[in-house]
C-alpha cells in the first residue's frame, strides 16, 4: 500500500534491521520494537527515544502513544510502524478511502468504539481497516459473523471517515436523541400541554381577581415575592457556615487532599473543547491542555469546531499541535449551540471520564488527577464532579470585580453547600467532569437548552446520580465589557428559565424523585434565583410609586407599610448576600474585593436587565445562542505571552 499524497516514507516492510524488505506476519515474541523501527526509518534519534522510554515507564501504555502525544511522531507514522511490526498492510485512508457502500448506517458506534471500518471488497471478502487489529479481530468477526482480513490504518483517519460518511446520522443524534429518548426532559418544546392549560387558567383567574380585589392581590404577590427574595438571600448566607466547612467524609467528595494513583493506573481521559469564533484565545487553552499534570498519552483531546468557522480551524492548524489533539468539525445545522456540538463529539470519546472546558479556560494542572481521585472515592452513582471557576482578570475593572465576587460566592460557597445538604446542583457549564458511561445513560446534553449543564445537573439527580465538588480552580476570562456581559448573562438566565419549565412539567413526579428536601432546594435555587432576578427592581418601583403618590409609604389595612416591607426585604437581602460575598472573597484570598461587595446591589440591577432580556428571548428566540466574545481583556495578551507554568497575571503568580 502506498502513502499517496501524504509525501512521507512508505514504511511497509521495515524489518528490525531497518532494511526495506517485505515480511509476513510475525509471532508477537519476535516482533521488532517500535522505537528501534522508528530509529531505523529515520523518524527518531536515540536521544529522542530515551526520554520517550522514560515517560512510557512512568505513564504506562504503548510507546507509540507516548511518541504521538509528545509530538515526537505523527499518528500516521506510528500506524505505519505498527503495521510493519505485525506484517500487516498499512492503508492511508486519505489517498485510499473506504468504500462508503460497505458501512452499515447504524453501526457508527461500533466503528468508533472498536476503531475499525470496512474498507474494500476483494474476491468476495470484506477487508477491514483498524487502528489495532489484534485487539478487535474477535469483535469484527462477531459483527460480521465470520473472521475478516484486517489491515492497519490511523485512528485519526477512522474518525475523519466516520465524520464524513455518517455526518447526517451523527447530527440527527446530537439534535434529537434526548427528545426521542426522554421527551419530558427536552426543552425543544417551551411549554407542555399541561403547562399551557395551567398558565391560561392562572392568567384568567388572576385577571378576574385583580378586577375584584386589586389591592389585596397586589399585596399578596408583594409579600410572596419578598419571601422568595429572602429565601434566596438566606441560602446565600447559610452557605457561609456550610460551604466553607471541610467535608469530613470521603463520600461527600468535596474537599481534602486526594491521594493520586500511580500514573500507570490512570485511565484515558477525554477532554472536550467546543469552539466557535475562538481563534484569538486558542493559544491559551491549547497551552493549558499541554500543561495538564496527566499522562499526555492518556489524554483524548477533542477540539470541536463549527463547519463554517474556518478562521478558528485555520488558527488551530497553525498551532501544529501533537496528534492526540483531534479536530472534530460539526456540520451546519440548527440549533447552533454548544450542547449540540458536544453531543456530536460524544460518540468519539474514548475516555472512562470526560471533562468539558471552554475556549478561554486555564484549568489547574492537577485538576484531572483530583477528579479521578474523587471518582474513585465515590461509587458509580457519582456521575459528575464540578471544579471551581474564577477569573484571571478579576481586577481589570468594576464589572470583572463584581463578576469575580459572584463566582466565588457561587462556586466556593453555594454549590458545596448544596452538595453537602444532598441537594441537586446546576452544573457550571465548564470544568464539569463526568463518568462517560453515566453521561451517555443520562441522555447527554439538551441541544435546545442554552445553559446546558444546569439542566444536566438536575436530570442526573432525577435519575438517581449524584454530583460532587472538587477543590480545583479553572481560571477564565471575566467579561469586561457591559454589552458582551449582558449577552452572556441573558443566555444563562434564559437557560435557567428553560430548566425550571422543563422540570416543572410534572411537579409531583419531581417531588417524588427528589424528595421534599431536594424539591425545596430546586425551587429556591433554580426557581428562586430566576424569579428574584426579575422581581428585584420591582421593589424599587413600589417604593418609588408609594413615595411619589402619597409622600409617605402606603398602608396595609393592618397598618403595616408595604413600601417599608420592601425596604426591609432589600436591606436584609443585601446584607445576607453581601456577607456571603465577603466570606467568599476572603476565603479565596482576594482581600482587594472585600469593599467591592458593597457595590453588589448595583450589579444586581444589571443582572435584572439581563433577566428581562432573557424573558423576552424565551418567548421570541428560545434556542438562540448569544455568542460571548473572548480575548477582549487587556490581560489576554499577557496570558498568551506568559511563560509556561508562570501562573496567572494579576493572581500573584499562584494557581489556586
Amino acid at each position: 500500500m502506498s502513502e499517496g499524497a501524504d509525501g512521507g516514507r512508505d514504511l511497509w516492510g521495515w524489518t528490525y534491521s531497518g532494511r526495506l524488505t517485505p515480511i509476513g506476519r510475525t509471532p508477537a515474541g519476535l516482533r521488532p520494537l517500535i522505537g528501534e523501527m522508528a530509529i531505523a526509518a529515520g523518524l527518531l534519534s536515540r536521544d529522542e527515544l530515551a526520554p520517550a522510554l522514560e515517560r512510557q515507564k512512568r505513564w504506562g501504555g504503548p510507546l507509540g502513544k507516548v511518541l504521538i502525544s509528545t509530538g515526537a511522531l505523527r499518528m500516521l507514522d506510528v500506524a505505519r510502524l505498527y503495521g510493519a511490526q505485525r506484517g500487516l498492510p498499512f492503508v492511508n485512508l486519505a489517498s485510499e478511502p473506504c468504500d462508503p457502500a460497505l458501512a452499515e448506517p447504524g453501526a457508527f458506534d461500533f466503528y468508533l468504539r472498536e476503531q475499525c471500518l470496512p474498507w474494500r471488497r476483494q474476491a468476495g471478502e470484506t477487508i477491514y481497516v483498524a487502528a489495532h487489529p489484534d485487539e478487535v479481530r474477535a469483535a469484527i468477526a462477531g459483527h460480521e459473523g465470520k473472521p475478516q482480513r484486517i489491515f492497519v490504518t490511523s485512528p485519526r483517519d477512522i474518525g475523519l471517515t466516520v465524520t464524513k460518511n455518517f455526518s447526517a446520522a451523527l447530527t440527527d443524534r446530537a439534535v434529537f436523541n434526548l427528545h426521542r429518548r426522554m421527551p419530558e426532559s427536552s426543552a425543544a418544546v417551551r411549554l407542555s400541554r399541561g403547562q399551557s392549560v395551567f398558565f391560561s387558567l392562572f392568567a384568567s383567574a388572576l385577571f378576574v381577581a385583580l378586577l375584584t380585589a386589586p389591592r389585596d392581590i397586589a399585596t399578596a404577590f408583594d409579600v410572596m415575592f419578598g419571601f422568595v427574595f429572602l429565601a434566596v438571600a438566606g441560602l446565600r448566607y447559610a452557605s457561609i457556615f456550610i460551604g466553607l466547612i471541610p467535608f469530613p467524609s470521603a463520600e461527600e467528595l468535596a474537599y481534602g487532599n486526594y491521594g493520586s494513583p500511580p500514573e500507570t493506573e490512570l485511565p484515558v481521559y477525554t477532554v472536550m473543547v467546543p469552539l466557535y469564533r475562538e481563534a484569538r484565545v486558542l493559544p491559551i487553552i491549547s497551552r493549558a491542555l499541554r500543561e495538564l499534570d496527566y499522562p499526555a498519552s492518556k489524554l483524548d483531546i477533542k477540539l470541536i469546531f463549527e463547519e463554517g468557522d474556518e478562521e478558528t480551524q485555520a488558527a488551530a492548524k497553525a498551532l501544529r499541535l501533537p496528534d492526540h489533539f483531534e479536530f472534530i468539525v460539526v456540520p451546519e445545522s440548527l440549533p447552533r449551540t454548544k450542547p449540540k456540538a458536544c453531543n456530536f463529539a460524544l460518540p468519539f470519546a474514548r475516555g472512562a471520564f470526560l471533562v468539558v472546558y471552554d475556549a478561554e479556560d486555564v484549568p489547574e494542572p492537577k485538576q484531572l488527577k483530583k477528579a479521578v481521585a474523587a471518582f474513585r472515592l465515590g461509587d458509580e452513582k457519582l456521575a459528575c464532579v464540578q471544579a471551581q471557576l474564577n477569573y484571571y482578570n478579576w481586577n481589570e475593572n468594576w464589572l470583572t470585580r463584581q463578576f469575580s465576587i459572584e463566582y466565588a460566592a457561587f462556586f466556593d460557597l453555594l454549590l458545596p453547600t448544596m452538595v453537602r445538604l444532598g441537594l441537586p446542583i446546576p452544573l457550571g457549564g465548564t470544568s464539569t467532569h463526568f463518568r462517560t458511561g453515566a453521561l451517555r445513560t443520562a441522555g447527554a446534553w439538551d441541544p435546545n437548552n442554552v445553559t446546558e449543564d444546569a439542566d444536566l445537573g438536575i436530570r442526573l439527580a432525577l435519575q438517581g446520580y449524584r454530583c460532587g465538588i472538587i477543590r480545583s480552580t479553572t481560571q477564565e476570562e471575566a467579561n469586561c465589557r457591559l454589552p458582551n456581559w449582558i449577552r452572556q448573562r441573558s443566555r444563562w438566565i434564559k437557560g435557567w428559565m428553560q430548566t425550571y419549565l422543563v422540570r416543572m412539567r410534572h411537579p409531583i413526579r419531581l417531588y417524588r424523585a427528589l424528595g421534599p428536601k431536594g424539591f425545596l432546594g430546586f425551587q429556591v435555587l433554580v426557581g428562586g434565583f430566576t424569579l428574584s432576578t426579575l422581581i428585584h427592581p420591582l421593589f424599587y418601583g413600589v417604593i418609588a410609586y408609594s413615595l411619589v403618590t402619597t409622600g409617605l409609604p402606603a398602608n396595609f389595612e393592618n397598618g403595616a407599610s408595604l413600601a417599608m416591607f420592601h425596604v426591609l426585604v432589600l436591606i436584609s437581602g443585601y446584607s445576607l448576600a453581601i456577607g456571603a460575598g465577603m466570606a467568599a472573597v476572603a476565603a479565596r484570598g482576594r482581600v482587594a474585593l472585600f469593599g467591592q461587595t458593597l457595590m453588589m446591589p448595583i450589579y444586581w440591577i444589571l443582572i435584572s436587565i439581563a433577566g428581562y432580556k432573557a424573558l423576552w428571548q424565551l418567548v421570541t428566540r428560545p434556542f438562540h445562542w448569544e455568542k460571548t466574545d473572548h480575548g477582549i481583556s487587556r490581560m489576554w495578551q499577557s496570558m498568551i505571552d506568559a511563560a509556561p507554568g508562570a501562573g496567572f497575571p494579576g493572581d500573584g503568580g499562584a494557581r489556586k
